[in-house]
């Protein structure tokens, strides 16, 4: 059951909603906008209320939604000030960007993954020779334009590395009564999925409805090996979509466990005038099975010879997705298959810039052999 507080626009910005579970625990649903122009649009970033023994807010919005935020939380009845705890899914902008705002304006605390930790400070000393300096170590792998980063990400990677940090650790952890935290890396290194009390499931943008999550690539642990050492050693662990498929199947299990699980996106759960149910395990198999697909299609389009993960963008997916950032987008999708399809011995690398195939089909049987960690 949901309650509507405020309506919104027909996508969810503005809205604001109640879930009220069966132990009495509420939540309250808090989308802020997250669109930057052009045609990528995934709806806002909803941000979750947790009325429990310790409020707490899962994400703050991007950056400069702060202090919307925290009117939008008044118009539902709760002060800022009644916050315990800020736990985050994950570290991209459009989730921790009005985090710093939200702490400078409340007495909350921080807590997120321990990755996040390490990788939101400034390293210029063992920054690679390649990047901007300027930039904390999440930053290291960027693969957004120049005029981009400098327009958004600035003053908000300055912000945000000042900010104390209660480190969540991998596995199961508990951070309040009958409230965990599970690492779920892939999307981001750092992401995590919050169970409250056996009824909700808030999986940030882990397991999202009508779109895909975008994985990461195994490539960008390179950058930032040292500054992840010792507890992390191996790429596929932590970034990839060896990582992102292992994480899925962790979800799965979880919502095994728990039946009736409300499962609470951080996109799209409210979207074209209509909601967005998720069924865990439904939705968990159509997203295994449409990497699946996606990587029969590379090899598919590698059959008519050698290409560029550029060019298998372009064959692979349709024109509207490829304009503006959307290009870069998919490349670096093609990509992080790319790095399956080569961990599976699918495809081999070609003078430093293309793929090309070997002729053999692992990948199926690669993906449905990877297990919760």
């Amino acid at each position: 059951m949901v309650e509507v507080i405020h309506e919104g626009q027909e996508n969810g910005n503005n809205m604001v909603i109640r879930f009220k579970l069966s132990s009495g625990v509420e939540i309250i649903g808090l989308p802020t906008e997250n669109f930057y122009g052009g045609e990528w649009d995934l709806g806002p970033t909803w941000n979750y209320l947790v009325l429990a023994d310790q409020p707490f807010l899962v994400d703050t919005g991007k950056y400069g939604m702060g202090l919307k935020l925290l009117k939008m939380m008044e118009s539902a009845g709760v002060s800022g000030n009644e916050l315990e705890f800020i736990v985050l899914s994950h570290g991209h902008e459009d989730h921790d960007g009005g985090l710093f705002e939200m702490v400078e304006s409340t007495s909350a605390k921080v807590k997120a993954h321990r990755i996040y930790d390490r990788l939101i400070r400034f390293y210029p000393t063992e920054a690679p020779g390649d990047v901007n300096k300027d930039f904390p170590a999440s930053c290291w792998h960027c693969f957004m334009p120049e005029s981009f980063s400098n327009q958004h990400c600035l003053a908000y990677h300055q912000e945000r590395s000042q900010l104390k940090i209660e480190q969540i650790g991998d596995g199961r952890c508990e951070i309040g009564k009958t409230i965990y935290t599970y690492h779920v890396p892939g999307h981001s290194p750092d992401a995590l999925a919050i169970l409250v009390g056996g009824e909700a499931l808030i999986v940030g943008d882990t397991v999202l409805p009508q779109i895909t999550p975008f994985p990461s690539r195994e490539a960008f642990f390179d950058r930032v090996r040292e500054i992840l050492k010792p507890h992390y050693t191996h790429a596929q662990s932590i970034y990839g979509l060896r990582a992102y498929i292992r994480s899925l199947k962790k979800l799965e299990q979880i919502g095994g466990k728990f039946t009736g699980l409300l499962v609470l996106s951080a996109h799209r759960l409210f979207y074209n005038n209509r909601w967005n149910e998720i069924n865990l395990q439904v939705r968990i198999n159509e997203l295994i099975e449409h990497h699946i697909e996606r990587c029969a299609d590379i090899l598919k389009i590698l059959k008519q010879g050698p290409k560029t993960a550029r060019e298998i963008a372009a064959a692979h997916f349709e024109e509207p997705l490829l304009k503006g950032v959307g290009s870069i987008m998919a490349e670096n999708e093609i990509l992080s298959h790319c790095e399956l399809l080569s961990a599976s011995k699918d495809v081999f690398l070609v003078e430093d810039t293309g793929f090309a195939a070997t002729g053999s089909a692992n990948f199926e049987s690669l993906i449905k052999s990877l297990e919760a960690e």
